[in-house]
């Protein structure tokens, strides 16, 4: 062999290996559907139920639209069920992936034929069942399928996942799958959350958050410097957007830089079923729960668990030295499109000022702020105006002000502080911002001996907080001691509003062998209000019981149900959201604390006495989104006890259900008449009020002439379908449909129809 025919097989072998392996580094898939390349849902985005683990393709509003293998497999597995994923095809690519279609109306006339074979064998409409591989072998590009709406869909679309040869779910979007898009993230809001007690935000050691303004460029500002010191952790609450549609989507990847340099980041690249409980360590659940949007954490505070969405060197938490500090947010979508958030963070621990009232005119009011031990400068401040029972009315507007030495004289008008209790939060030179300090005249202030005194607790990333809060100002020194056998701890507590009296966040454990807290209101005449504890600490690694102070409702943790210590109690609640469709039987009860997620579920039960022996009783707690809401009970009667299993910490009653489920409408309705050719499907609409259907072959029963159907049921929807192979034959026909709700509610009806 010569040199030049030795070079020429070289190199095309080379090229060959080439080719080889830019094929498989840019892998791209064929789309899986027909209906263009919109999303309704992407991967990773949070829901009550954990991550959407795939993304959502529009089918335009419809049903049938063609459903494509993206590659070259074939189909390993085949699902139809009522809820999940309803009609769904697993199809293993050659490539050692598989791609999981959901959600569909009907599968390719071949695999249809095979799935009616299945259906017939185990004689339901469920199945569950795998094929061998030479079996129903499909090119890239084939149709396989038509979109539906099946199963726990909320409208027409396909369900799509990409799952590696280990089974792991990983985004479509950035491994093979190709959607135009020019548009980066939309920023809405930036939080932070202090995470110890020598934590502080803005003169506040409560979490806060702080809007952001866009500029010219498009990138995102936070408004001013903020004032931190200690532990801190960052959420941010962020949206991706997509050209020609309305929907919001999950970013792929946010990057945290600290000073320039990169300091943590987060990618929402690779999941796994068996996770979707963390999801509410990964979204802000704090915020979730009090209704405040979805804020992607971007730390991992002590105890949560390790999900490969944070990179793994670091937690994202910040403890950073006294100064200024750059921080900066690049938020990407799947084809890289950037969005930057930029902040400053001044390190300082706050100050303290005194307040005090220096005259006033028939139009203004002048007031002396000075700082009780720093001697530096006060430049600013803000005044915010309360009414005597603690509702905030405006932001006062500072007339004049003036410098006197590291004071700062104020004026404001008269007609703005009335009877009015205010707040006073100053910033010095340095940029420190201020504890809340308060000032109100003589006249508003409440008499503290007769007054009533709330006592709230809870819970964040950093510890246990205690609130006082008197019903209306009070001109007096508030303190509070826990107490518990002969030890007497006093707790400093800070005045945060005018009526609300805060303590620095707790670690669970102080409260240990406590079985009081001591509220001290000082005065002329010393008032002490005691109040019972009936709280219970938690700790992961056990299993414990926690029971309401009357006894009737308890819950008990599993091992990780949470993964820090918590300080756990049960609280009845005076006034609830209206029962449609039930009678309440027992107390409301509220589980604590609601603002603190479950790793794993925990076990809730309550009692009833006698008299609802014979009651059609079970458990149900209140969804925010789906109202009151069945739990699946048992009812140990020898013991009066109803038990079931609780996912969050939600309001929870024994309610009784003794309505029965509706008929709403069908096709084919009630003495119809049809053209044997027209009528090709069944289609029956039933609803609940309360309890709802179990989506499971159990809850139904439908004959048509006397024999079962395997009938489709969307729970969503509540509609009870079924597709004639072949035409009715002349005559009188009858369709029969038994319903039971999940409390033994029954429906019964007969349909009669005509064809000819």
């Amino acid at each position: 062999m010569n040199y030049f025919t030795s070079y020429i097989k070289t190199t095309i072998r080379d090229f060959s290996l080439l080719l080889f392996l830019c094929s498989a580094i840019g892998q791209e898939y064929s789309w899986p559907a027909g209906s263009g390349k919109h999303l309704s849902s992407n991967f990773g985005e949070f829901r009550t139920t954990g991550y959407h683990l795939g993304i959502d393709v529009k089918t335009k509003g419809t049903e049938g639209i063609s459903i494509y293998a993206i590659d070259d497999g074939h189909i390993a597995r085949v699902v139809t069920n009522y809820s999940g994923f309803g009609r769904a095809l697993y199809l293993k690519l050659d490539d050692g992936k598989t791609a999981v279609y959901a959600h569909l109306s009907k599968f390719e006339p071949n695999l249809e034929e095979r799935l009616k074979e299945e259906q017939e064998k185990v004689d339901s409409y469920v199945t569950n069942f795998y094929l061998k591989p030479n079996e129903f072998r499909f090119s890239k590009n084939d149709i396989i399928a038509y979109s539906g709406n099946t199963g726990f869909s909320f409208g027409p679309h396909l369900h799509f996942e990409l799952r590696d040869e280990n089974g792991m779910v990983i985004n479509p979007l950035t491994n093979g799958l190709d959607q135009p898009d020019r548009l980066a993230a939309i920023v809405e809001e930036l939080a932070i959350t202090p995470l110890s007690k020598d934590s502080w935000v803005n003169g506040n050691q409560l979490p806060q958050n702080f809007p952001v303004f866009r500029d010219k460029k498009g990138e995102y500002h936070l408004a001013d410097t903020i004032n931190v010191f200690g532990k801190i952790g960052l959420s941010v609450k962020t949206h991706d957007k997509r050209e020609g549609a309305n929907n919001k989507y999950q970013p792929h990847r946010i990057e945290i830089y600290l000073n320039q340099e990169i300091f943590h980041s987060l990618k929402f690249e690779k999941l796994n079923y068996n996770w979707q409980s963390t999801a509410n360590y990964i979204n802000d659940y704090r915020n979730s729960r009090l209704n405040l949007g979805d804020f992607i954490k971007l730390y991992r505070n002590y105890g949560d668990p390790t999900v490969p969405i944070h990179s793994l060197e670091t937690d994202g938490t910040l403890d950073l030295n006294k100064g200024y500090h750059k921080i900066k947010l690049v938020i990407y979508d799947a084809k890289e499109n950037a969005r930057v958030v930029h902040g400053t963070l001044f390190v300082m621990n706050p100050f303290e000022v005194d307040v005090t009232k220096l005259g006033e005119t028939s139009e203004l009011v002048s007031f002396l702020l000075q700082p009780k031990s720093l001697a530096i400068p006060i430049k600013s401040a803000i005044i915010y105006a309360f009414t005597p029972y603690g509702f905030a009315e405006e932001n006062v507007g500072i007339v004049s002000s003036e410098n006197v030495e590291s004071g700062l004289i104020v004026a404001v008008q008269k007609k703005q502080i009335g009877k009015k209790a205010l707040q006073f939060i100053a910033q010095n030179d340095i940029g420190t911002i201020s504890t809340p300090v308060h000032w109100a005249n003589q006249s508003i202030s409440g008499d503290h001996l007769s007054l009533s005194y709330n006592l709230d607790i809870s819970q964040t990333d950093a510890g246990v907080y205690l609130q006082i809060q008197p019903e209306k100002y009070i001109d007096e020194k508030v303190s509070l001691r826990l107490k518990g056998g002969f030890q007497y701890i006093t707790i400093p507590i800070n005045q945060i509003q005018p009526n609300v009296y805060l303590t620095a966040p707790l670690d669970p454990n102080e409260f240990r062998d406590v079985n009081q807290i001591e509220a001290i209101i000082s005065g002329n005449i010393e008032r002490q209000i005691l109040y019972k504890f009936p709280f219970t600490i938690v700790q992961p690694d056990s299993s414990i019981t926690i029971i309401s102070e009357d006894g009737s409702c308890s819950i008990k943790s599993q091992k990780n149900s949470f993964t820090d210590n918590i300080l756990s109690w049960i609280e009845p609640v005076h006034k609830h959201p209206t029962i449609k469709g039930g009678r309440l039987l027992s107390r409301v009860y509220q589980l604590q604390p609601f603002e603190r997620p479950l790793l794993e579920p925990m076990g809730v039960a309550m009692r009833y006495t006698r008299k609802l022996d014979n009651k059609k009783k079970h458990l149900y707690y209140y969804d925010k989104k789906e109202g009151w809401t069945f739990v699946k009970t048992r009812d140990i009667s020898d013991r009066r006890v109803l038990i079931g299993e609780v996912k969050h910490l939600d309001a929870i009653a024994i309610i009784e259900d003794n309505t029965p489920p509706r008929f709403i409408r069908s096709y084919p309705g009630h003495g119809g008449k049809f053209p044997a050719l027209e009528l090709n499907s069944f289609r029956i609409s039933i609803d609940d009020d309360l309890s709802g259907f179990e989506p499971k072959p159990s809850s139904f029963d439908v004959t048509l002439d006397g024999k079962r159907l395997h009938y489709a049921f969307q729970p969503k929807l509540k509609i009870l379908s079924y597709d004639l192979e072949k035409p009715l034959q002349t005559g009188k026909h009858s369709i029969e449909i038994k319903a039971s709700d999940q409390a033994g509610n029954k429906l019964q009806k007969i349909i009669e129809f005509e064809i000819y």
